[in-house]
């Protein structure tokens, strides 16, 4: 296997949006590549804004193998964006809670290219990927009747490396309990936070940038990627008190903060 083979291509999209590339296989996560939410009904006007316009076309995606959805909502899982992939990408799977999977089959993605994910099971893909989904408090957790979550976070096994892919969640004793035993290379989360002003107008929250900053120095991520702050100021605390948290609290933490549309090269 050349270096190369070795090596991981990150790309961020936006919001929580990432596409991840290894060898011969191609997969996103939580891809948002429209303006959908800047019209959701139902808050002041202008409350939901793009900062940056989609640094990615969705209909360009030719070359997707799998897309995971960690749950319904529309920066997460975008009818437009998934739509366009669905055809650009024809062979392309999607992966998503079970709660998701009659919404994608209603904009006209087949049930043959669905799957129903949970934490009661592992997901393999080819011979090189486990993908272990992992339970999400986004700001709680939520199970129906027969134990399958709403929100998820994945974790990644994939020919020699760990990734983790928050979603949207807060910090709390089950998710470290559910994290303990995968050592992770890169892990995606989200620092936006909540506050009762948000939850007012519906807008459900996340762990802040302090958690953020110190679940990856608990579990000893060998890279903390923040997400969910750049796209919606209205939604956002911001970047600096992750950095700040960092330096002071967990000195050599690594850490990358992309810009949109940014590749990075990860190797082990």
């Amino acid at each position: 296997m050349t270096n190369e083979n070795r090596h991981l291509k990150i790309q961020y999209i936006g919001q929580v949006g990432v596409i991840l590339r290894k060898k011969d296989l191609a997969i996103a996560i939580d891809p948002y590549l429209t303006d959908s939410v800047d019209d959701l009904p139902g808050f002041p006007e202008g409350f939901w804004q793009r900062r940056y316009v989609p640094p990615v076309k969705p209909e360009t995606l030719t070359d997707l193998d799998l897309v995971l959805c960690t749950h319904e909502h529309m920066d997460h899982m975008d009818p437009d964006t998934l739509r366009a992939i669905a055809v650009a990408s024809p062979q392309c799977q999607f992966g998503a809670p079970k709660s998701c999977l009659p919404a994608l089959e209603a904009i006209g993605i087949s049930a043959e290219r669905l799957h129903a994910l949970g934490t009661h099971e592992a997901f393999q893909y080819g011979a090189d990927l486990i993908i272990h989904p992992i339970p999400a408090w986004h700001e709680e957790r939520v199970r129906d009747g027969e134990g399958w979550d709403h929100y998820l976070g994945y974790v990644l096994q994939w020919d020699g490396l760990c990734i983790y892919h928050a979603g949207d969640t807060l910090l709390t004793e089950g998710l470290v309990e559910a994290l303990t035993g995968f050592a992770i290379d890169v892990g995606f989360l989200p620092i936006n936070g909540r506050d009762i002003f948000r939850n007012r107008l519906g807008v459900v929250g996340n762990m802040n940038a302090l958690e953020a900053a110190d679940l990856a120095a608990h579990q000893k991520f060998d890279i903390v990627v923040p997400v969910h702050f750049d796209m919606y100021a209205n939604n956002s605390e911001g970047i600096a008190s992750f950095v700040d948290r960092l330096y002071q609290k967990h000195p050599g933490q690594k850490f990358h903060i992309f810009q949109p549309g940014e590749t990075l090269v990860y190797a082990k």
